[in-house]
């Protein structure tokens, strides 16, 4: 049985760390893509075979939604892009930790739903094999389009005022 203290305990790291969320989650995925076998994906990209193989996507576009169902396998992490709209997530299928938009970690089992907020960044442990679920609004009907308009790679990408309310946001919950 793996001792899932070390990865916990790596998120708690990132959460107090100094600085905006987003940097912080930035110098982590540095360090862990300089790592051997590390899988990186950028927004509008396609799919690397490493990353379908180890991190498999499923995609339904339908009535102006776009649903993205992700697997994750036990031991994994995932830095997700940041995201552009708000939107509900579903964990369908095991347990996982993860760094909540508000800078907390939790640790939650399936069915579990949570509300991803404009901004929100993630990092997550998959403590059991893992579904987990995205449904966004899009009129997109490719994967490459429809993550172009719902990730940004950088928060940058959100526009100055959007980075302003979240940053306010972030300050009000300290």
């Amino acid at each position: 049985m793996q001792n899932d203290t070390l990865p916990v305990k790596m998120l708690t790291d990132v959460a107090q760390s100094g600085g905006l969320l987003w940097e912080r989650i930035a110098n982590f995925k540095e360090h862990i893509s300089s790592l051997p076998g590390a899988l990186t994906h950028k927004a509008g990209e396609p799919q690397s075979e490493g990353l379908k193989e180890h991190a498999p996507l499923k995609h339904h576009f339908e009535g102006g939604l776009y649903t993205r169902e992700l697997s994750l396998f036990k031991g994994s992490f995932l830095i997700s892009m940041i995201h552009k709209q708000e939107h509900p997530s579903f964990l369908l299928k095991g347990k996982i930790s993860y760094i909540g938009h508000d800078g907390e970690v939790y640790t939650v089992s399936a069915p579990y739903t949570v509300f991803t907020k404009i901004g929100a960044q993630r990092i997550i442990y998959a403590h059991e094999d893992t579904v987990w679920t995205c449904v966004y609004k899009t009129d997109a009907t490719t994967v490459e389009e429809a993550e172009h308009e719902v990730y940004a790679d950088e928060y940058r990408e959100l526009g100055e005022e959007l980075i302003m309310k979240i940053q306010e946001k972030w300050q009000e919950q300290q």
